[in-house]
């Protein structure tokens, strides 16, 4: 498992997908959008923080660090309002759900955790309370939920009434250059089936490693061959994914073949497919790379996002 591996929450990186960050938590990416309200096409974006867990009924998850990233409409920078390390992030008060006219922050609170707790952007808050980046909110303040009736032109009176504090909670403020441009995920244009029909080896070469449930490093297969020779795909589908942004998978594709399956084909030599490439059953999507100096394939395959025996699906030799 990598250094500091947070299994409540992702910050997207440049390259990321979707489809790979569900993968690298073994979880279906359908649960991953749901999570955190993403609609097809799925767009993310790097530094975009992601919740892994579901949220508990007052709409927080753990006692995590969530650093805020925001990004200013304008400009597209990403602004990234950081919490320090020692710091312990303490939940939120229960929330109520009717929709209210204001919401008085919490200890804690950022704009855009508020924004996702009262369904709106946290650009149309930062609007309606006139609110400039970094977007420093005070406990006790309180937002306005709905734009003021002169929103759409001439000059609005100050709606926030603010409780006097001694000390705001975001820290110290840091901008990168990062463009905001959304990473979106592919989606296939053809509806996809409900099931394989059949699967294809991936590679011609002996299976020297078997999978086995109860080990991370046995999630899949490895089959031997020689360097370069072709990996191929083992049903049709779509790319979802082609690069070497995974630990531990080297350069990497995955392919979406239906409502519930996908697979890998890991360790690669190169790649030949991209993301959003359709692919038949058999085609050439990389070269056999080596594991361990040694030519060979690492091999998966998940259904609804958990690692199952290729063997129990591959046709028998």
């Amino acid at each position: 498992m990598p250094k500091r591996w947070d299994p409540q929450g992702y910050t997207v990186k440049r390259g990321d997908t979707l489809y790979s960050i569900a993968w690298r938590y073994e979880k279906d990416f359908r649960q991953v959008a749901e999570i955190n309200n993403i609609q097809s096409p799925y767009a993310i974006y790097p530094g975009q923080r992601l919740r892994m867990q579901p949220a508990d009924k007052d709409g927080t998850t753990t006692d995590e660090i969530r650093p805020q990233v925001l990004t200013e409409p304008e400009t597209g920078k990403a602004i990234v309002i950081e919490t320090p390390e020692e710091q312990a992030v303490v939940a939120s008060a229960t929330v109520s759900r009717k929709k209210a006219s204001h919401a008085t922050v919490q200890k804690n609170d950022t704009l855009y955790g508020i924004a996702r707790r009262e369904g709106y952007s946290h650009h149309q808050l930062a609007r309606w309370n006139h609110l400039q980046p970094p977007y420093a909110l005070k406990p006790g303040q309180k937002l306005r939920l709905s734009p003021t009736a002169n929103s759409l032109g001439g000059q609005s009176t100050s709606i926030a009434a603010v409780k006097p504090v001694t000390k705001p909670i975001t820290s110290s403020l840091r901008s990168t250059s990062v463009k905001a441009v959304p990473i979106t995920a592919s989606v296939s244009k053809k509806p996809l089936p409900v099931k394989v029909d059949r699967w294809h080896w991936p590679a011609k070469g002996r299976v020297v490693k078997t999978y086995k449930a109860n080990e991370p490093s046995r999630k899949g297969i490895g089959i031997t061959g020689k360097s370069g020779q072709p990996v191929k795909a083992a049903a049709a589908g779509t790319v979802v994914y082609s690069g070497n942004g995974l630990i531990n998978y080297g350069n990497l594709v995955i392919i979406k073949h239906s409502h519930s399956f996908l697979s890998a084909y890991a360790y690669n030599q190169s790649l030949l497919v991209k993301e959003g490439d359709s692919v038949k059953r058999g085609q050439s999507i990389a070269r056999m790379g080596k594991l361990n100096s040694k030519p060979q394939l690492h091999f998966e395959i998940r259904r609804n996002g958990k690692p199952v025996n290729p063997l129990h699906y591959l046709p028998r030799s």
